[in-house]
């Protein structure tokens, strides 16, 4: 039983570091499952202490001093421990990332690097190497774990009738020339929470909004000749913020529409944020996890050397 629950509490706080990113670590119900675990671990190590279950409790005592320090650096951290974090920038940002003393890059993107979705951020610290995190990789400074996080994004162009390109700008945002919509807001279209962005046009004096509808959102779209992948809404405002004639349009990746004027075309895909996640200290699981493995190898060996040698088959010869 004793390793049982030594056991789980390693396993709670392995998932802890592989997981970082999981709100539950910080609930009520994440501590309350390691402290009885640890209880259960300290009343069997007080018995063991007393001889109650002689060699095999005494030799156990290591591993289970090892999981109780797992569990502790774990219940710390779960308490308190900040929630993760998201830090989203536009392409050409950086971000300070004062978890790790650091800074993020966020690269500039094309229409080919949203759609390939294979934009990376660099994180540069002021004392260590600089870390290229891809996107879905991750990785550990001290107690924090950093991981770029793969965010819906598209590419926007816009030209005239005769195909001249026309500067797209985000007023609002600072990148003003990013021309990558991130849909970091959402808007209720339909009873439904979209995710949207928004531009502006100067040339042309228009403000343009781009709302992202995913795969399968909306019912009905082969029917209207769309193919069953994520598509855009175009609504285009004239100066004054009025719907211009014929403003609204729905196009999917890559393809050009006709509106207000103006030709319109996202390019889908992704652009990555920072997820910055509090881990377990790494002191405390390294001591607990050579505590608990060289506790398990020494109590196997001990157990092994217990034994008594088995008698031959066969019964014995006696020669008189």
């Amino acid at each position: 039983m004793a390793l049982i629950a030594a056991g789980a509490v390693v396993a709670l706080v392995g998932a802890y570091v592989a997981v970082p990113r999981w709100g539950g670590f910080h609930a009520w119900e994440y501590a309350a499952a390691l402290v009885v675990l640890m209880a259960l671990l300290a009343s069997y190590a007080l018995g063991a202490r007393t001889g109650r279950d002689g060699d095999v409790g005494r030799w156990l005592m290591l591993p289970i001093i090892g999981a109780f320090i797992i569990g502790a650096a774990g219940l710390i951290d779960g308490l308190l421990g900040p929630d993760s974090d998201v830090v989203q920038r536009a392409p050409g940002s950086v971000a300070v990332v004062s978890e790790v003393r650091a800074a993020a890059f966020f690269p500039a993107a094309d229409a080919g690097d949203i759609g390939r979705g294979d934009v990376g951020i660099t994180v540069r610290r002021r004392n260590g190497a600089a870390l290229v995190l891809t996107p879905g990789s991750r990785a550990y400074v001290g107690a924090t774990a950093l991981q770029a996080v793969p965010r819906v994004a598209a590419y926007v162009e816009a030209t005239d009738d005769a195909g001249e390109r026309l500067t797209v700008t985000q007023p609002t945002n600072p990148a003003f020339l990013s021309p990558v919509a991130l849909f970091s807001t959402l808007v209720p279209i339909g009873g439904r929470q979209v995710p949207a962005d928004s531009f502006a046009i100067p040339a042309r004096h228009r403000a343009l909004k781009v709302f992202y509808f995913a795969a399968g959102s909306i019912p009905g779209l082969q029917a209207r000749g769309f193919a069953g992948g994520p598509l855009v809404l175009f609504a285009v405002d004239d100066e004054h913020g009025s719907l211009v004639p014929g403003g609204i349009a729905a196009a999917p990746s890559g393809r050009f529409v006709a509106i207000g004027g103006l030709r319109l075309r996202a390019t889908l895909g992704t652009y990555p944020a920072l997820a910055v996640s509090s881990i377990p200290s790494p002191a405390l699981l390294w001591l607990g996890g050579a505590i608990f493995l060289g506790g398990l190898l020494s109590a196997g060996f001990a157990l092994v050397r217990s034994r008594p040698p088995s008698a031959p088959a066969g019964g014995t010869l006696c020669i008189t």
